[in-house]
């Protein structure tokens, strides 16, 4: 699993503190992260909303996230790059205020996405209902 290579990596420091970061600020959010493991990354999902927020993994010098709404979220700090369909991605190559700053803002974001497209999907549901 990536999961093992990251925490073995010359970046496992920063990848527990950036990981451990990610998990208590979707906490903060009231509601819970489901840590899902794959061979290439791991992910933040949220069981609720049936979506993830990002996936992390470690790259040679610095720590790789990558958000799976990227594309709609707002990046003051602009921290964002890559030109895909939806995901955007973060470089973490310190732990500082303006990182965390920008992770927490990114989180807060992609769960607002989240309440938005589950509300969507019920007017949508009972707009169908109704015909």
């Amino acid at each position: 699993m990536r999961f093992d290579v990251d925490m073995n990596s010359e970046q496992a420091e920063l990848f527990i503190k950036v990981r451990e970061f990610i998990i208590s600020e979707i906490q903060n959010q009231d509601t819970k992260a489901i840590e899902k493991f794959s061979q290439n990354i791991t992910s933040f999902y949220c069981k609720e909303y049936k979506t993830g927020f990002c996936y992390i993994k470690t790259k040679d010098d610095y720590v790789h996230l990558g958000w799976f709404q990227g594309v709609n979220l707002v990046d003051k700090t602009e921290q964002l790059f890559g030109s895909g369909k939806n995901i955007r991605a973060q470089k973490i190559k310190t732990f500082s205020k303006i990182e965390k700053d920008a992770m927490a803002s990114y989180i807060k974001q992609t769960f607002i996405l989240m309440m938005e497209h589950e509300e969507r999907q019920i007017l949508r549901n009972q707009l169908k209902a109704k015909r």
